[in-house]
């Protein structure tokens, strides 16, 4: 007890200065330490997050140009076989030598000038039902040959029915190529004479493995060590940007989980004789490939080193700031730093509509200088970063906008092709004119918001097509009222709904089926419903299409998730599109726009 009167003592005759520097140096110290150790720690762990997230949307992006590059290969593959049907069907089955040396001709000028259309394709191979190679490439390797021994051939015939391909694995030889040092991954395809049904010869398609390197490399930046694999089902590596890498086995990674057990993105740490790693991988599951990233850990623990030291810096700084400002505690600072503190936890709880009054030239007004500042920059960075989302979204829906439109130019041109083939030429030319009427309504001078008039017209044209080409199954009536035909909506609205009403609804219907497109309208919004009599969907059906959330790694309907995040981007979040069904008995799609939208007055 003594001892504690004694302490008490003491204490009383010290100064006041002294005193708030004992009481206030602990409370001071400790919350500084523990601030600075929590903020290490959530540094390290956002840092660990983004570059996870970096990596997923990195491999994301890759693994979109790799599909890119093998949808152009199969694309390539079906167009050469196209065009060598025609050349076989023109030409005499009995050919002289002049006749057969203009065929050969023939046939490699067909295969070099269709690689044109598709650039990701190296060569292109054909070896006709006499065994005669066909390439694209003028230079022919005295190996080819070889050909006939390596069993290629025979693997292609097993696959089965007109139409299927047969992927082989990444090799380099010295056959069926342009360049034998390059490795190549080749596609296999029958040729089938539409006709008959005989088998016309068979097909090879030729990409080179630098043309899927070119995807994997670090934008030559050459403070970025990490390093992108593309990996097989057989654990071998199949490109890499380091040419070193290609065609080695994938085994010096001590991984947690095979890549062979992954279908869907993961990432873990792993330990190798360079000290720890970051290791990604992302599943391309249409080839049944791996991306694997392989980032150091060595960036990273020098960013939580250098924030280490910098929140030790600004901890002694602010010790030292507080042993200055103790001894001039006053009302005049007092009194400014608790209108800055209430404007900080108005901050904290999200309001960054605050601004600090300036009363005073020192400390005080300084801080309230740059946190006026900091709201000001935190405000501009959240704009940035809102309008960078809107249009990443934007780029999204557009890349789903032309991904869709070629196959359907395609599939028109090649009805057209059998409708003159066929000497229908009257349905010909009405379906030749539909289609340029749709392209020239959809080109609308680059705009992307056109009047519900222009829309109709499309969708009209669009169901005139596939009229001709399904004429037992598809009827269809539209019925827009006059005074609707000049709200505007974004374009590709209705025909996507129309596409999926065709071949989700009706073309699994035994019997003929309608479309019917109507409109209306109260105070408020105009709905446009698109209605078919086809099968029907399910709740639970209904349920996966309309998860319309943006991470969703499977659409079950990309036409659908199109219209409706295209209809929120240009007129906000109430709207959009809402699906009613009930299984055999029909769909019924419902688009619901502002009443009184126009042009330029987009929330973008």
């Amino acid at each position: 007890m003594s001892r504690w009167r004694t302490m008490f003592s003491w204490f009383g005759r010290l100064q006041i200065m002294h005193k708030i520097i004992l009481i206030f140096l602990p409370l001071i110290f400790i919350p500084l330490f523990i601030s600075g150790y929590l903020s290490s720690y959530n540094f390290s762990q956002s840092t660990i997050q983004n570059m996870e997230q970096s990596a997923l949307d990195e491999s994301k992006l890759i693994v979109s140009q790799i599909d890119s590059i093998i949808s152009n290969a199969e694309n390539s593959a079906n167009f050469i076989a196209t065009d060598i049907n025609r050349i076989i069907a023109s030409s005499p089955e009995q050919r002289d030598s002049v006749q057969e040396l203009k065929f050969r001709r023939q046939i490699q000028s067909k295969l070099s000038t269709d690689l044109i259309l598709f650039p990701d394709v190296d060569s292109a191979i054909f070896i006709d039902r006499n065994d005669h190679i066909h390439t694209s490439y003028s230079r022919i390797n005295e190996d080819e040959h070889l050909i006939f021994d390596s069993g290629m051939i025979e693997q292609v015939t097993r696959v089965g029915s007109y139409g299927r391909n047969r992927w082989f694995s990444m090799e380099q030889r010295n056959f069926l190529v342009s360049d034998p040092a390059v490795p190549v991954l080749t596609l296999g395809k029958v040729v089938i004479d539409v006709d008959s049904g005989n088998k016309l010869g068979t097909l090879f398609i030729n990409v080179k493995e630098t043309t899927f390197s070119s995807f994997l490399g670090t934008e030559n930046d050459q403070s970025i060590s990490k390093t992108y694999l593309l990996v097989d089902t057989v654990q071998r590596i199949i490109s890499s940007s380091n040419p070193e890498y290609v065609l080695e086995p994938f085994d010096h990674l001590k991984m947690k989980r095979p890549l062979t057990l992954l279908n869907e993105p993961y990432s873990e740490m792993i330990d190798r004789d360079q000290g720890q790693e970051f290791i990604s991988v992302y599943p391309y599951n249409r080839m049944n490939w791996s991306l694997v990233n392989m980032n150091p850990m060595t960036a990273l623990k020098s960013m939580i080193s250098h924030n280490v030291w910098m929140t030790v810096v600004i901890g002694m700084v602010c010790l030292l700031l507080a042993f200055l400002g103790i001894a001039l505690l006053s009302k005049i600072l007092v009194n400014p730093l608790l209108q800055l503190a209430k404007s900080m936890r108005r901050v904290k709880e999200g309001d960054l509509n605050v601004t600090a009054a300036i009363r005073a030239q020192d400390e005080t007004g300084l801080l309230a200088t740059v946190f006026n500042l900091m709201i000001d920059r935190i405000k501009q960075l959240i704009a940035t970063v809102e309008n960078e989302q809107l249009r990443k979204r934007e780029y999204e829906l557009a890349l789903m906008h032309a991904q869709i439109k070629p196959h359907f130019l395609y599939n028109t041109l090649d009805t057209i092709y059998v409708l003159a083939d066929m000497e229908r030429t009257e349905e010909a030319r009405d379906t030749t004119k539909a289609l340029a009427d749709f392209y020239r309504v959809i080109l609308s001078k680059g705009y992307e918001i056109i009047t519900l008039e222009e829309e109709v017209k499309i969708v009209n044209d669009y169901l005139t097509i596939m009229q001709v080409r399904y004429p037992h199954i598809l009827q269809y009536d539209i019925a827009i009222p006059d005074e609707l035909k000049g709200i505007h909506i974004p374009k590709l609205s209705l025909q996507p709904l129309a596409e999926n009403a065709i071949y989700h609804g009706l073309k699994t219907k035994d019997s003929s089926g309608f479309i019917r497109i109507r409109a209306h309208a109260d105070s408020e919004h105009v709905i446009i419903e698109v209605e078919d009599n086809g099968v029907g969907m399910s709740p639970q059906l209904i349920s996966r299409i309309t998860d319309f959330k943006e991470d969703s790694a499977k659409r079950t309907s990309i036409g659908i998730f199109s219209v409706h995040e295209r209809l929120k981007l240009y007129f906000g979040d109430i709207y959009g599109i809402h699906i009613e069904s009930r299984e055999g008995q029909g769909t019924t799609v419902k688009l619901i726009l502002p009443n009184n939208y126009s042009k330029g007055e987009q929330n973008v």
